[in-house]
């Protein structure tokens, strides 16, 4: 069984990488104009508690520098995109060292009744960056963290108003330490779309997953899952999206042991909000969120989480932003006790130099309590170099 699940996987990741390279040798062929983005910026940052520990609270002064490099094609029918981002981190505390890269391409072709499009990335960070909103153990150490993505999906206008589309995605998470548990997980999606009225849209459609863990003890579950929802434009400044649904789960568990959990079914229930507000200074956006993913520790979780971002410009040089997420989780199985609460509370003003420079400061307060209690404060001041786009024809 392990065989030929695993076996699906690679096939699936494969597919999709190839439907990729064929979109991007397409866009290459036909684009047009070209871009070139980038800039550079470095930072230093302040950390009482860089680990969220409640027994071991390590307070981390340091550095990070970072280039993001962003190239783009566009062509009548087609666009496409590389991303290349490389981030050193440098701390008194030698353990939070590291030097991430992410890597992402992007392609898109315009068809007469619809389009197609592919993407595939790559990530190699670590739990400083990832699990705060994962397994919430950071830990005494950066522990190295690889993310490899690839995902594609189609669109076809049934008629002017109508449309019906499908999706598949494949990730696959790998950690440097026995500590957390990676997985693969590969995602089918499909269903309609209809413009109810010239401010508002429905959705109806279903999505088929499977995911694996590679522990020892192996965890598989496949999910069937249905989803309805809408969007409307409620006036120029304000408008409001909504999609609820629910997700049947089969999990089986192999493991090398004479002693084995057995089977379980479990559903469970799906949302996803948004309010975006806008006026001439200042926008407000807020998401309500409840999902089923899974986490570091090997198995499914289901997150509840609420995010509010507020955004003032101060002046034509100045801005002021906050931001607060808030939220839960837990072990989709009941008999699994990884209950954790988490928030996080974000400060920060910015102020542009001169047309290519920026300087910014930040504050960043964290909470979790997964049966003990901790928190930390972070300040980080950063210089930011942003050169104007570089665009050429041919």
């Amino acid at each position: 069984m392990f065989r030929q699940t695993h076996i699906i996987f690679c096939h699936a990741g494969f597919f999709l990488a190839y439907m990729v390279v064929a979109l991007l040798t397409s866009a290459s062929a036909q684009a047009k104009e070209y871009s070139i983005d980038y800039n550079v910026s470095g930072g230093a940052s302040y950390n009482d508690n860089e680990g969220l520990s409640a027994k071991d609270e390590r307070a981390t002064s340091g550095v990070r520098i970072a280039l993001p490099i962003s190239f783009k094609m566009r062509g009548d029918q087609v666009t496409a995109s590389f991303l290349s981002e490389l981030k050193s981190y440098k701390f008194d505390d030698s353990g939070y060292d590291s030097n991430d890269q992410n890597f992402e391409s992007n392609a898109a072709y315009q068809l007469e009744l619809g389009s197609v499009s592919g993407m595939a990335g790559y990530m190699r960070g670590s739990t400083l960056g990832t699990e705060f909103l994962d397994t919430g153990r950071i830990g005494g150490v950066a522990t190295r963290v690889e993310r490899a993505t690839a995902g594609g999906n189609g669109t076809y206008f049934l008629t002017e108003k109508s449309r019906a589309y499908v999706a598949l995605n494949y990730v696959q998470t790998d950690y440097a330490s026995p500590r957390y548990i990676g997985g693969t997980i590969i995602n089918s999606g499909f269903g309609a779309a209809h413009q109810w009225t010239e401010r508002t849209s429905l959705s109806l459609g279903g999505n088929v997953s499977r995911y694996q863990s590679n522990a020892d003890r192996q965890t598989t579950s496949d999910i069937i899952g249905s989803r309805a929802g809408f969007k409307s434009v409620l006036s120029e400044n304000l408008d409001v999206a909504l999609t609820g649904g629910i997700s049947y789960v089969t999990t089986s568990f192999a493991t090398n042991s004479a002693m084995s959990r057995p089977d379980s079914d479990t559903t469970a229930y799906v949302v996803n909000g948004a309010v975006n507000y806008r006026q001439e200074r200042y926008s407000l956006s807020a998401t309500l969120a409840r999902s089923l993913r899974p986490t570091g520790n090997g198995d499914l979780n289901i997150f509840d989480q609420v995010n509010i971002t507020y955004r003032y410009q101060l002046s034509d040089l100045s801005g002021f932003n906050a931001s607060l997420l808030g939220g839960n989780t837990e072990a989709l199985e009941g008999s699994i006790d990884n209950d954790r609460r988490f928030a996080q509370i974000g400060l920060g003003i910015s102020y542009r130099l001169a047309p290519s420079w920026s300087v910014s400061s930040n504050y960043r307060y964290r909470y979790q309590d997964n049966g003990r209690a901790a928190q930390a404060n972070a300040l980080e001041i950063r210089l930011v170099f942003n050169p104007k786009e570089y665009i050429w024809s041919r």
